[in-house]
C-alpha cells in the first residue's frame, strides 16, 4: 500500500440524521453500537469498495449524529493537531485483513476533519503480515499517509510495562531479547535444519551442530524468560488519537479476535504467554487495555465483519467464513465483542460438519472486561442501532 488518497468530497456519502446524538462518553448507562450489514456487498471475497465506504460513513454519521464524516470525527474527538493512528488487522492475509476501502474512508474523513496526511499512520504489530495483506510499510508525507509496523519497525517503549506472574519466552522483536553471536544464529539455524529434515548424524560429518536456538535464546545454554511486556511506542508516545479497525475471526488462543484482543495483543510484546490454555488471554488482555493511554487515544472501534471467520482462525480458512458484509461501529469494545461472539458461536453450532466445539471459555475475556470498566456486555446496555 504506497498511497492512500482519496478526494473527501468522493467519500462523504451518508444520510443526514436529525435525531439525538448517540454518541456516549465511557462510563455512561448506555453503549450505542450501529450496525450496517449488507451481504450483497460481497462476491467471493471481493467487496464492492464504493458500497463499503458508503457503509463506514452511514455508521460514522448515525453514531455522532453529524452530518458530514468531517463533523463526525470532530465529535469523536479528533483535532487537526492530533497524530491518528489507525489499527488494522493484516494476520488473515489479503482475504481476511482489514479492508482497505474501510481504512481509505476513515482516512479521507480525518483529512475533511482538517488532519494533515503526513498526521495519519496506519500501523499493524507484524510488518511482514502488513505486507503480505497489502500494507506496505512507508513514511507518511504531506500528500499520502504513513504504514507503520511495531515490528521491524517503530519498536517499543522501554519506560512502558505490563507486568503480570505469568513468564514468556522471548524471541526476536521482544524488546528484551538479546541477539547472540550472528554466526552462532548461522550454525544453529543450519542444525535446526539438519534436525527437521530427519538427516542422519553422518550426513554431517557425526554429531551435531553447537549453538542455541536463535530465535529463542540469548546463550547456546538456556532461553531467555521475562514476566514484562513492553507497549508499542506507536500507542505510548508516536499517536496523540486511535482508531481501531479490527477484522471479526475467532482465535483458538484467545477465543476471538474481535475489537480487544487485536488491539491488547499488537500493542505490547512478549504476548505469546498469554495465549492458550490455561487462561486464553483473560485477564491479561483486559489489563492491558485498561491503562489511561488507551482511555485517552482510542476515539472509536469499527469492527471489519464484512468477511467473518467463525473457525480455524486469525489464519485465513475459506471453509469457514461467512460473507455477511457488515460494520460494527462503537465507542464501547465490549459490547461489539459480546455481540459478535454470540454469532461465531451460533455459527459454529451450526457448521454443517458438526464437529466444532464451542469458543465458550476461551473467550472469556470478553465478560471479564466488564470488571474493568472497559465496556459492558449487557445486553439491557447495549444500545443497538441497525441501519437498512
Amino acid at each position: 500500500m504506497n498511497r492512500l488518497r482519496i478526494p473527501a468530497a468522493a467519500l462523504a456519502a451518508g444520510l443526514l440524521l436529525s435525531n439525538s446524538s448517540l454518541l456516549l462518553a465511557q462510563g455512561d448507562s448506555f453503549s450505542p453500537v450501529v450496525v450496517m450489514e449488507n451481504p450483497g456487498v460481497v462476491q467471493r471475497f471481493a467487496v464492492d469498495d464504493e458500497a463499503v465506504r458508503q457503509m463506514v460513513n452511514s455508521t460514522l454519521l448515525k453514531l455522532t449524529s453529524a452530518s458530514d464524516p468531517a463533523t463526525a470525527w470532530t465529535r469523536l474527538g479528533i483535532t487537526p493537531q492530533d497524530i491518528v493512528g489507525i489499527k488494522i488487522t493484516t494476520a488473515g492475509g489479503p482475504l481476511l485483513s482489514t479492508h482497505r476501502p474501510i481504512v481509505e474512508t476513515v482516512c479521507a474523513g480525518l483529512e475533511a476533519a482538517g488532519v494533515p496526511p503526513s498526521h495519519i499512520i496506519i500501523w499493524d504489530k507484524d510488518g511482514a503480515d502488513m505486507r503480505y495483506a497489502g500494507y506496505t510499510p512507508t513514511s507518511a508525507t504531506d500528500t499520502h499517509v504513513g504504514v507503520a509496523s511495531v515490528f521491524p519497525g517503530t519498536g517499543y517503549d522501554p519506560s512502558e510495562i505490563y507486568k503480570s506472574g505469568v513468564l514468556g519466552t522471548l524471541i526476536w522483536g521482544d524488546s528484551e531479547f538479546v541477539r547472540h553471536d550472528p554466526l552462532e544464529d548461522l550454525t544453529q539455524a543450519a542444525n535446526n535444519a539438519v534436525q527437521r529434515h530427519g538427516y542422519s548424524e553422518n550426513t554431517m560429518g557425526g554429531g551435531t551442530l553447537p549453538g542455541g536456538d536463535p530465535l529463542t535464546s540469548g546463550t547456546s545454554s538456556a532461553p531467555q524468560t521475562s514476566n514484562n511486556s513492553h507497549y508499542a511506542r506507536l500507542v505510548t508516545t508516536l499517536c496523540t488519537k486511535l482508531i481501531n479497525i479490527p477484522v471479526l475471526t475467532d482465535n483458538s488462543y484467545v477465543g476471538i479476535n474481535g475489537c480487544m484482543a487485536s488491539l491488547a495483543l499488537a500493542s505490547v510484546d512478549n504476548n505469546r504467554r498469554f495465549e492458550g490454555d490455561p487462561a486464553y488471554g483473560d485477564p491479561a488482555i483486559c489489563e492491558i487495555l485498561d491503562k489511561d493511554v488507551f482511555r485517552r487515544k482510542v476515539v472509536v472501534h469499527i469492527l471489519d465483519a464484512l468477511v467473518a471467520q467463525y473457525a480455524g482462525g486469525p489464519r485465513f480458512d475459506p471453509q469457514f467464513t461467512k460473507s455477511i458484509g457488515a460494520i460494527y461501529v462503537s465507542r464501547d469494545p465490549v459490547a461489539i465483542d459480546s455481540l459478535v461472539l454470540k454469532r461465531l458461536e451460533e455459527w459454529r453450532a451450526a457448521d454443517k460438519n458438526g464437529r466444532i466445539d464451542p469458543i465458550g471459555k476461551t473467550g472469556s475475556h470478553v465478560h471479564t472486561a466488564t470488571f474493568y470498566n472497559l465496556g459492558t456486555d449487557d445486553p439491557h446496555r447495549i444500545q443497538l442501532v441497525r441501519l437498512p
